[in-house]
């Protein structure tokens, strides 16, 4: 790829179809997959997985071709298809099918662009299509009707979406990678609605709404198109609008699913997305088995390593402790580069492995405790533990009210709670309080650098850019070292 998986978030965003750096990076390496590039794009319906090739293939510049697959489609059925014809005496004719008109596509003289191909809901075909599937995906040949195709699959790139119809045939599933689609977060439909409704009375009413359709587990949650509809509905109706009723109609769209919503509509608003626990890189380092070629597999690790041998243990033992009331500003799963980290924090050691001098302890959980109070405008201490698995407290004791909602004018950030004694706000990955004693308290998971970005900046020694930080509702932007203050 010419372009950088922060290119391709950016032109996607600008698309209008949102993601993160996660997920871009996802798709950029999809598209760089051998001998053909693709994926198989599997997810609940209504997550945007039909919709990402489309807005692909529109941002990229490059050739779409899709087919919405039924019930029982064949192989057949993908490589001709046949038209009312005026000119044939069965009044039928057969026309090159979507496959067909792809391969010769990518053959297209003088042609250097890619091609996309989307088979979309390829779990309704007969279960015999993935093996023809397959094939071609191998070899880029079809065989039909006395022709040969032959694809240039370094043009080609296939996209299959997947739902819950039939399992895939694994050598199906082994030739293209896989891209899970996960319901999004309110924070995302936020900033999706933002752009078409900006200021409408209903915005965050339709935020709240979604995050309950969630909560209540309906089949089908509202999607961001009919959250539009559902406020576009109310802004034509005006004052008479009835909730219950353009919610029925534009959302739940049965009784059963507006029963579901109704039982859940006095719940907290507190939906969290299901994270699947990361892989640790770690558990994956081979710099302790460097084997020959020709080494037998058994005996190379079978050998002794001089660290094993001289007692380089590795294992920390931690100290058994007396409870102690002082209450921790982060918890951080331990991994040899957590601790790695923390100890470059840290001007000299402590008495034993575990304790962390100012910063914290290690627990008998496996945890690192951090004990440090930490300022916002501390946050590239953290730097080299962003993408751990873990929170991290940090302190704005300078916020007043009207920073916190001033919040609202850059991020997609929920208020959930808001007087002047207590207010709390959210977003995916970030939990902020404020009281009138302690200013703004944030507590931020370190797997969300990209939300972190999105409320407060993104590299606090970077010069001339803006950053939040407690001025009564102003951005504080650094100038080389300089501070001064720019009203939002």
């Amino acid at each position: 790829m010419e372009f950088s998986h922060l290119d391709l978030k950016e032109k996607l965003n600008s698309a209008g179809y949102l993601c993160d750096n996660r997920f871009a990076a996802a798709v950029l390496t999809a598209l760089g997959t051998q001998p053909v590039a693709g994926a198989i794009l599997t997810g609940p319906i209504g997550t945007g997985k039909s919709y990402l090739p489309e807005v692909l293939a529109r941002v990229l510049d490059t050739q779409y071709f899709f087919y919405q697959c039924f019930p029982g489609t064949r192989e057949e059925d993908l490589l001709v298809k046949m038209l009312p014809s005026e000119n044939t005496v069965s009044g039928i004719a057969l026309h090159d099918g979507v496959i067909l008109q792809a391969v010769q596509a990518t053959q297209a003289p003088g042609g250097s662009g890619r091609v996309i191909l989307v088979l979309d809901e390829w779990d309704k075909t007969r279960p015999s299509a993935d093996s023809f599937l397959l094939d071609f995906l191998q070899t880029g040949r079809i065989n039909f009707s006395g022709r040969r195709f032959t694809a240039d699959l370094s043009r080609l790139t296939v996209f299959l979406t997947v739902n819950v119809e039939r399992e895939l045939s694994e050598p199906l599933t082994r030739r293209l990678p896989r891209i899970e689609f996960n319901f999004l977060t309110p924070a995302t439909v936020h900033r999706a609605l933002e752009l078409t409704h900006r200021g409408h009375p209903f915005l965050f009413n339709a935020i709240v709404l979604y995050e309950r359709c969630l909560l209540a587990e309906l089949p089908k949650p509202a999607t961001i198109q009919e959250l539009r509809q559902l406020l576009d509905a109310i802004s034509l109706v005006g004052p008479h609008a009835d909730w219950d009723q353009l919610v029925y109609q534009f959302v739940t769209k049965s009784e059963e699913a507006h029963e579901m919503l109704r039982r859940v509509e006095n719940e907290p608003v507190q939906w969290r997305q299901r994270l699947r626990v990361r892989l640790d890189v770690n558990a994956y380092d081979v710099r302790q088995k460097m084997l020959a070629p020709e080494a037998d597999l058994t005996e190379a690790l079978a050998m002794p390593r001089l660290a094993d041998i001289h007692g380089f243990e590795e294992l920390i033992a931690v100290t058994p402790q007396k409870p102690d009331p002082q209450r921790a500003t982060g918890v951080i799963a331990l991994s040899a580069k957590a601790y790695s980290e923390v100890v470059r924090l840290m001007d000299a050691p402590d008495r034993t492995p575990d304790k962390l001098g100012e910063w914290g302890d290690i627990t008998a959980e496996r945890l690192i405790r951090l004990r440090r109070q930490l300022h916002l405008k501390e946050v590239d201490l953290l730097q080299g533990l962003w993408g751990e698995n873990g929170e991290v407290l940090l302190l704005e004791p300078q916020a007043a009210w009207e920073d916190v909602k001033a919040l609202q004018e850059w991020a997609p950030v929920l208020i959930v709670k808001f007087s002047r004694r207590e207010i709390l706000a959210k977003m995916e990955g970030i939990d902020l309080r404020w009281t009138p004693r302690k200013g703004a308290e944030i507590i931020v998971h370190l797997t969300r650098r990209d939300a972190f970005a999105a409320c407060f900046g993104e590299v606090w020694g970077e010069p001339g850019e803006d950053k939040w930080i407690g001025q009564n509702g102003r951005i504080f932007r650094r100038y080389q070292g300089e501070a001064e203050h720019a009203e939002t």
